[in-house]
């Protein structure tokens, strides 16, 4: 089961570059105990060689993770960002993507990871998904829409 929180969730998140959104994604999830205190550091690795920046439309997005074995338990951390942050496109690490949310994976089991990538997959390939998530303005209502769209209980 994929927990999501308000306590994971943060709105408006204003951060220099990838790694710093990843490092507060990273530590709310632990802050919760269901990551290992270096799964940021596993997951900005992780980033540096296999980028997770996505071209959506109307604007990028990035899905950082890291390998099953710094999870405690399977969850998803979210961030809006206020102003883009670059991270490396998945498709072509040459290019950068000039980022407006962030999902953090975090997927104890890995077959569990690939359902849960396929589900935001679909979400996120409909532009006015991507907005409607992103124009959440509390962490409340960031919860309910992700919880409703991704069919979580």
């Amino acid at each position: 089961m994929l927990i999501l929180s308000e306590s994971s969730v943060v709105v408006g998140l204003e951060a220099p570059d990838a790694q710093t959104v990843i490092n507060v994604l990273s530590d709310k999830l632990h802050a919760q105990g269901l990551v290992s205190s270096d799964y940021g550091q596993q997951t900005w690795d992780r980033e540096i060689k296999h980028p997770t920046g996505l071209p959506t439309t109307p604007f990028a997005i990035a899905f950082p993770h890291a390998d099953a074995e710094g999870v405690h338990q399977s969850a998803l951390a979210v961030a809006t960002l206020k102003t883009p942050v670059l991270f490396r496109n998945m498709g072509d690490p040459d290019e950068l993507l000039e980022v407006f949310l962030v999902l953090m994976l975090a997927n104890k089991n890995p077959e569990e990871q690939i359902q849960t990538l396929r589900n935001l997959a679909l979400l996120f390939g409909q532009p006015d998904k991507l907005v409607a998530l992103r124009d959440q303005v509390t962490t409340l209502a960031t919860v309910a829409w992700l919880k409703n769209e991704l069919h979580l209980d």
